[in-house]
């Protein structure tokens, strides 16, 4: 049982219309070359065989978009030659030879055999070879030149169009495996990050939960004032870090964004003012933060830390501003610095891990927002989020 094949793509259908239509010119051609020299002179018939089998040539072009209509041409074309040859030899179309069928037929099986359904291209080429042998005057000449204008280009288009169609699968096949290997590789990826995530907010949790019980039992059994300001400090950073540590973990694992959701008193984020009054930055806030959630509140609070730290450390004296805008349905935070106004210390400068700018990246990103860095033009640097906020 033959295969099933697939109808051309539709780059090949133009690959084809183009090998049809420079076929079609040279056999024209080359048929016109021989009647003008007169190498095959077959009488007063000639003049009507060039003319209809110029007709077949300047139809091979349009076999790609009419494939059944152009075989059909094909076969009224031989049977003119056949009946021709025998009832009137000479007259219309050539003598009796080898082969009446029309220079073009094999290259009209072959096209109908990669356009057409196997059995339909096939039933083509039969009744084609039946047409052009003269079976009231049958002979083995005539039979071997019939077969070879007719089955034998089939066969070979058909072997032409299966190992096309298998070099395309395989290729396809090879294209599914390297696409399900990169997917496997980024789920295992993705699957390893996660369980970084897990054991590092295991651990994280652990010690934190640690300094947040003895700075409680601190805060409730000292005496002394300053003491326990300290650690209600310390206990409330740690509830704050728990707190933000939980959230995070959420997004990463279940990839659930932030719901709005109210927060305690002591769960603001972190205390911009007091943030930007300590690296000497200008801070103007526009909206109210109090209708952020908390996650979102902790985004901000973080970016403009890593942003001020980078401009202590890369812009020394340099004047820093901070924006912070509350529109409703979003937080827009945006932290510039003027050019340096001093060297820079190398010493400072070669401290930290390097990831801090990746890392807010990644955080606003994970809560659906956009984060960019770069020069602002004037030797300067400036840091932009945007953080929406889920309704």
């Amino acid at each position: 049982m033959l295969p099933r094949f697939s109808r051309p793509e539709l780059s090949d259908r133009r690959t084809m219309l183009l090998g049809a239509f420079g076929v079609a010119v040279l056999v024209a051609v080359v048929q016109i070359a021989l009647y003008a020299t007169g190498v095959h002179d077959r009488g007063p018939g000639s003049l009507a065989e060039l003319a209809l089998n110029l007709l077949l040539d300047a139809s091979l072009p349009l076999v790609v978009r009419f494939p059944r209509s152009v075989g059909g041409l094909a076969i009224v074309i031989t049977a003119v030659f056949a009946l021709g040859a025998t009832l009137a030899p000479g007259v219309v179309g050539p003598r009796i030879d080898p082969d009446v069928a029309p220079a073009a037929a094999p290259l009209t099986v072959s096209f109908l055999v990669i356009l057409l359904p196997w059995r339909q291209a096939f039933a083509f080429a039969a009744v084609l070879a039946l047409t052009a042998i003269p079976i009231w005057a049958p002979s083995w000449g005539t039979l071997y030149g019939v077969l070879s204008s007719t089955t034998l280009p089939a066969v070979v288009a058909l072997y032409l169009k299966a190992r096309y169609e298998l070099v395309r699968s395989l290729r396809r096949r090879a294209e599914l495996a390297d696409s399900e290997r990169r997917l496997l590789a980024e789920r295992a990826e993705t699957a390893e990050r996660r369980r970084l995530a897990a054991e590092l907010h295991d651990i994280v949790t652990h010690h934190v939960t640690e300094m947040v019980l003895h700075a409680d039992a601190l805060r409730v059994t000292t005496r002394d004032d300053d003491a326990r300001v300290a650690a209600d400090q310390i206990r409330r950073a740690g509830t704050r870090t728990l707190t933000e540590l939980r959230d995070l973990m959420r997004v990463i694992t279940t990839g659930v964004r932030a719901v709005p959701t109210g927060r305690s008193d002591d769960d603001v984020g972190g205390d911009l003012a007091a943030l930007t009054a300590a690296g000497h930055a200008a801070l103007s806030v526009e909206g109210d933060p109090g209708t952020v959630p908390a996650v979102v509140a902790r985004a901000v609070y973080r970016v403009v830390q890593e942003s001020l730290t980078n401009a202590r450390k890369h812009a020394p004296g340099a004047p820093v501003t901070v924006t912070v805008v509350y529109p409703g349905d979003r937080a827009e935070v945006e932290v510039r610095n003027a050019p340096s106004a001093r060297s820079v210390d190398p010493a400072l400068t070669g401290t930290g891990s390097g990831m801090g700018l990746t890392g807010l990246s990644r955080r606003v990103t994970l809560l659906g927002g956009a984060f960019s860095a770069g020069d602002d033009g004037e030797g300067g640097f400036t840091v932009t989020a945007r953080i929406p906020i889920p309704t």
